[in-house]
């Protein structure tokens, strides 16, 4: 079995000028909605709204905790319904996108829990309790093939050439097999799986896991046959899960701490 410790939250007695107020931490979660400059579709440049983890200032609450766990958090945010980062059109007001986007973060009842209960874990060590918020103990264990399983299908074809010859496959936060699956995911697994595996294929180059997958997508591009292009897509996709879900770098992408 391996342990996923995802959570785990106390109570803690102090003295009420160590408690972090609920709505200090919401002001918080506001300030890293932010409007970006990216390139957009058409090669030139484009507006886009949405949660952004990576440029926290120095005096705010959050930091500490972000430079560890932003991706974890990040995750979640743009995963909580109405909470997605939008690419802005011209007449797009992006102030009222903004808030759009804020409004549904606080409104939100199970991203909030998460965020608390992720928060609580944080600072109990240096006891900071959050006001308002009764913290419990919980763990999650999960077997080690279930994770990987998870895991797998991030790696998601979706798209085959002309000629066979090129397997198209995204390995994305959003564009991916996870809902394939036949029981729900836990969206706190599902993200904390994604930083996991997604880190350890892009941490440095030529990885374990990047070695894995593309030995696991040459073999299922060249397995799957049909003169259907859909239906060897499917095959494709089922034969790049089945390996990488039994892959020793993606259990080691998951146990690393």
């Amino acid at each position: 079995m391996l342990v996923a410790h995802l959570l785990l939250a106390a109570s803690l007695v102090v003295s009420p000028s160590d408690t972090v107020q609920r709505r200090s931490i919401e002001k918080e979660i506001a300030d890293f909605v932010r409007v970006d400059t990216v390139q957009g579709p058409d090669g030139g440049p484009a507006r886009v709204v949405g949660f952004a983890y990576d440029r926290p200032r120095e005096n705010s609450l959050l930091t500490p905790f972000l430079r560890l766990h932003g991706r974890l958090v990040w995750y979640l945010a743009v995963h909580t319904p109405r909470a997605e980062a939008r690419l802005l059109r011209k007449e797009d007001d992006q102030t009222a996108v903004r808030d759009s986007i804020v409004t549904a973060l606080h409104a939100d009842t199970t991203f909030n829990s998460r965020i608390l209960q992720m928060l609580a874990q944080y600072w109990r060590p240096s006891g900071r309790p959050i006001g308002g918020y009764a913290s419990v103990p919980t763990s999650m264990r999960m077997p080690s093939g279930s994770l990987s399983r998870i895991g797998a299908r991030f790696f998601y074809p979706d798209r085959m050439s002309a000629t066979g010859d090129t397997l198209f496959t995204h390995i994305c936060a959003s564009i991916n097999g996870i809902s394939d699956l036949p029981t729900r995911v836990n969206p706190l697994v599902e993200a904390f799986v994604f930083v996991r595996v997604s880190s350890a294929m892009f941490g440095r180059p030529n990885s374990p896991l990047m070695q894995a997958f593309d030995a696991a997508r040459a073999r299922s591009k060249a397995t799957s046959v049909s003169k259907v292009p859909a239906t060897r897509l499917l095959r494709a996709q089922g034969a790049l899960w089945v390996q990488l879900e039994q892959s020793p770098a993606v259990a080691s992408a998951l146990r690393r701490a």
